[in-house]
């Protein structure tokens, strides 16, 4: 209901006029006034609605040019609006994908589609007047640092535009009709947030994209079809640690790099060039791995094309501004990168943000993907589940089990080691020394704990202070200034204790004899004594101690007071030195125009030491990592140990897992974890090679899919230097790992499980190496039969023969066993189940109508899947179970008869090739493939015949 806000009217009170709209009511004649207010509202608004509006360049929504992010103001209408509209809608028509707050004296106003997105987020009454008559809602001045908060974190984009004089300013500046000037400050949104953002780094990511085949030589923006190959150039900004990354990945055409971009930077928003992308990128990002939202801006105004950059630096600092690429960067970053890194900051000018998080303080360094890392792309670390469980959330992940972090910002670094973990082993050894050496000391892992929650947000602190190094602009309201200088003081005072907590705690690991080389080089953080570095630390606190309490009363204070003061450092002096003989309102604005001076020097004064103070801080979420790394064992629920590295040889790849348990897991039925030994690669006693691919098969719910993330995860979590969920392990660092687990769609970017499963099992093949870890369940379950079970067979045969990687395949298609049963390269395993039930064993737990789970791997294949059996366990009733059986018997029977008539029909013999076809159909006819494939196998299997 839309309350309208009128003025009084005549004759109201006497008592017709509520009669009479009832009566207009009853007899279906007229509308209510609010009804009437409304229909006025949006006839006068049409333009802003459906089809009729244009964007500021007079572009229909159906054009493909369309920019909804403006908004064109008819002339007609802006023409009658009053200086204060027009101030409005001449900053609105750019901003239309910003929720734009208006000041009135003491209240913030929302209007039209603004004021239906406050009614319905903030539940605020909406009312029809304001600016234009039109629909509004607003809040005082005391709710609009609440109001904002609540609208970015529910995913808007937020502007105010303030006013910049009171109406005493404006009158005496242009006369008693000014209307009071107005500006739109900076705007906030959820991917450019740095105030109270949570633990999660928040990132805004540019994306470039480029034809591989092409680089250099052509427009790299212009692809208008899909691409195989492509190049692409990313920036992305952590805007509360006020830190840009640059970087550049090639990709095929299943986009599994770009994958596992957004799946280690999860973006909350990604920016890219407006009709520039190609199909297979379009469909990637139709369905990110996190909530994004996907911004196009124009190309070349606010996209440039990477082609500027090729070898032209005057054309990438104009570009850039102030912002400060790490050495050497310039020359080596690739083009599509610099380009992106120059919509990020063109995005920050429209944001008004620029002044704040692109500065010569803000740094921006490589990021680097894969550079000595373990490589995983982005379907690995979602099949995996490292980073989200099944739901999303971080609940069940291996990110959650692990993260025992006493600080935020080793949590973050913990999600970076896990989408990185390391290949080199005297760094992966390095991490287990470090480790060792801490879960030897408990005494002083709970010092170090204790001390690092006391900490706060290190990373953000420093964050804070490099987007306050800009001082305030000239010009700016007195309000406006002594709010960011409090929040300058606040962003340094915080840095300034936290960097001085930390090195207390770092202290506390002093190495000593059996200290390890990491834990070492961390302690060393704290024993630096760069004594500029130290002083400057010292000097800053007290600057801000003594300033605190001259600014409290420098203005009222007495001559004697301010000179007492005055004998404080540097802060102090500064505040003062322009406060002496001076009116008062002189004085005042001599003493904020010193305050600013003095902050800006402090914090510059901070900053000529950041090396310093990063260190101290990388050194701090380190050792907080490596705690909960050495907390694992003690918390485990199965047998542990520090895992043994041995060279990656290629042809000598070994993983050797004894009594191997998924940290995840829950535990069976017996209620307890069941541990399985693995054996891939390496020689036996005889000096034989043992296969390094492995055929498991198994009843469905019997534990494959658990066996295989288990495996994958003991490698991980030992490439990162954390001891392995088993009581022995001993491997070669993998390269890569390749994952193709559980069946799912695209559905947002139209592609069907088949389509996805061939994507990854294209990336597999062409990528993996003799180094690599390939971990494949149930492919080819997305297609006919034959089908599946060709590419199965091909698949198998090529990773095990031709690459010859570690490999653990999973599988229902049982001929497969008989196929490769007598390869060397391939060892049979199967998950063991009991049929009937198990001696003492309830069938309440794991165990239903004949079929008890072991969760166990044996050697050799598995006889059945057991289909039917699971199917009266997941609840499927027993006559429709019974029917299946019995359809299940007659269609083999059938089938059976069929391969009997073919090959005994008239003159006895069959060709080479008929014999071969009927052999391998016989094959993939087997008892245990689910009724709707047999039904069409047996068809086809028919007409085969019949025209046989």
């Amino acid at each position: 209901m839309i309350r309208v806000r009128r003025r009084q009217r005549q004759h109201q009170g006497r008592g017709m006029g509520g009669k009479s709209e009832q009566l207009r009511k009853l007899l279906g004649d007229g509308e209510t006034k609010q009804q009437e207010s409304l229909r006025e509202v949006q006839a006068k608004f049409a333009w802003l609605e459906g089809s009729a509006v244009k964007d500021a360049k007079g572009h229909r929504p159906d054009h493909q040019d369309y920019d909804p992010r403006t908004v064109s103001v008819p002339q007609q209408i802006f023409q009658k609006l009053s200086d204060s509209q027009k101030q409005y809608w001449t900053v609105k028509r750019f901003y239309r994908d910003v929720i734009l707050f208006f000041k009135v004296g003491k209240f913030y106003e929302l209007y039209e589609d603004d004021a239906q997105i406050g009614h319905d987020v903030l539940q605020w009454r909406m009312t029809i007047t304001g600016v234009g008559h039109c629909r509004q809602v607003g809040c005082p001045e005391s709710g609009i640092d609440e109001a904002v908060a609540r609208l970015t974190a529910a995913g808007f984009k937020v502007g105010r535009m303030e006013q910049m004089e009171t109406a005493l300013e404006a009158k005496a500046a242009r006369g008693p009709k000014a209307t009071i000037r107005r500006e739109l400050t900076r705007v906030h949104t959820p991917a450019t947030a740095t105030g109270a953002v949570g633990t999660d780094a928040v990132h805004l990511l540019a994306l470039c994209e480029s034809p591989e085949d092409d680089l250099g030589h052509s427009s790299a923006m212009g692809l208008t079809s899909q691409s195989d190959r492509v190049q692409f150039g990313i920036a992305f900004l952590d805007a509360a640690a006020g830190r840009f990354y640059i970087g550049s990945a090639s990709d095929d055409a299943g986009r599994a790099n770009l994958g596992a971009i957004l799946m280690q930077v999860a973006p909350r928003e990604i920016l890219v060039a407006r009709g520039q992308l190609s199909q297979a990128t379009l469909r990637a990002l139709a369905s990110p791995p996190s909530p994004t939202q996907l911004s196009p801006v124009n190309l070349g105004s606010e996209f440039p094309d990477p082609t500027l950059f090729a070898g032209d630096p005057k054309a990438l600092q104009g570009k850039l501004g102030g912002l400060q690429l790490a050495p050497g960067l310039s020359s080596s970053a690739a083009p599509e990168a610099l380009a992106a890194l120059a919509a990020l900051k063109s995005h920050l000018a429209r944001m008004h943000a620029e002044g704040e998080l692109a500065t010569k303080a803000q740094a921006v360094v490589p990021y680097e993907m894969y550079a000595s890392a373990l490589r995983m792309d982005g379907p690995t670390l979602g099949n995996l589940e490292l980073l989200a469980g099944a739901d999303g959330g971080v609940e069940g992940s291996l990110l959650g089990r692990l993260d025992t972090c006493a600080s935020p910002g080793g949590r973050r670094l913990l999600r970076r080691w896990l989408c990185r973990p390391l290949r080199s082993i005297p760094d992966i050894e390095a991490r287990l020394d470090a480790v060792e050496t801490l879960a030897a000391q408990p005494e002083v892992v709970g010092e170090l704990r204790a001390g690092m929650k006391a900490l706060g947000d290190l990373e953000r602190c420093l964050g804070r202070v490099r987007n306050a190094v800009q001082a305030p602009s000239a010009g700016l309201p007195n309000w406006a200034l002594e709010q960011m200088q409090r929040r300058r003081l606040s962003a340094l005072a915080s840095a300034v204790t936290a960097v001085k907590g930390a090195v207390e705690v770092l202290a506390m690991l002093q190495p000593d004899a059996q200290a390890s080389a990491l834990l070492a080089q961390a302690a060393s953080h704290a024993g630096v004594r760069n004594q500029g570095a130290w002083t400057t630390l010292q000097d800053i606190q007290d600057s801000l101690v003594y300033g605190a309490t001259a600014a409290s009363g420098t203005s009222k204070g007495s001559k004697k007071e301010r000179a007492q003061a005055s004998a404080a450092p540097t802060l102090s002096q500064a505040l003062l030195a322009s406060a002496v003989d001076l009116t008062q309102e002189d004085e005042e604005q001599a003493h904020r125009q010193a305050e600013v001076t003095a902050t800006t020097e402090l914090i510059d004064s901070f900053q000529q030491h950041a090396n310093i103070w990063d260190a101290i801080e990388e050194a701090v979420s380190t050792v907080d990592v490596l705690m909960g790394f050495a907390a694992f064992p003690t918390t485990a629920d199965g047998p542990t140990c520090r895992p043994v590295l041995v060279p990656a040889t290629g042809a000598e790849a070994v993983l050797h897992l004894e009594q191997l348990w998924h940290p995840c897991a829950v535990a069976g039925a017996g209620g307890a974890i069941v541990p399985n030994d693995l054996l891939l690669g390496g020689r036996g006693g005889d000096a034989q090679h043992h296969p390094r691919s492995l055929l498991l098969t198994g009843p469905n719910m019997g534990g494959k899919s658990t066996l295989l993330r288990a495996t994958c995860a003991a490698v991980i979590l030992a490439q990162m230097g954390c001891y392995v969920p088993a009581a022995a392990a001993r491997l070669c660092p993998a390269d890569r790992i390749f994952t193709r687990l559980g069946a799912q769609d695209r559905i947002m970017s139209g592609e069907s499980t088949f389509l996805v499963e061939c994507n990854e099992a294209a990336a597999v093949l062409r990528h993996a190496t003799p180094d690599s870890l390939v971990v494949l369940d149930e492919l080819g379950r997305g297609t006919s039969t034959f089908d599946g079970y060709a590419i199965a067979h091909a698949v198998l045969g090529h990773l095990s023969s031709r690459i010859d990687c570690r490999l653990l395949f999973a599988t229902h298609y049982h001929p497969l066993t008989g196929e490769f049963e007598g390869d060397p390269r391939v060892a049979l395993g199967h998950m063991a189940a009991l049929v009937g039930p198990a001696q003492g064993q309830d069938s309440s737990a794991g165990s239903a109508d004949g079929i008890t789970f072991l969760y166990q791997m044996r050697s050799g294949a598995c006889p059945r899947s057991y289909g039917l059996e699971v199917a009266r366990l997941a609840g499927i009733p027993s006559p429709v179970v019974d029917m299946a059986t019995k359809v299940g018997f007659q269609l083999e029977h059938r089938l059976q008869g069929i391969f009997t008539s073919a090959t005994g029909r008239a003159g006895g013999t069959l060709t080479d090739q008929e014999a071969g076809t009927l052999q391998a159909l016989r094959h993939a006819l087997s008892p245990t493939i689910s009724n709707s494939n047999l039904i069409q196998a047996w068809k086809s299997l028919q007409s085969a015949a019949v025209a046989s």
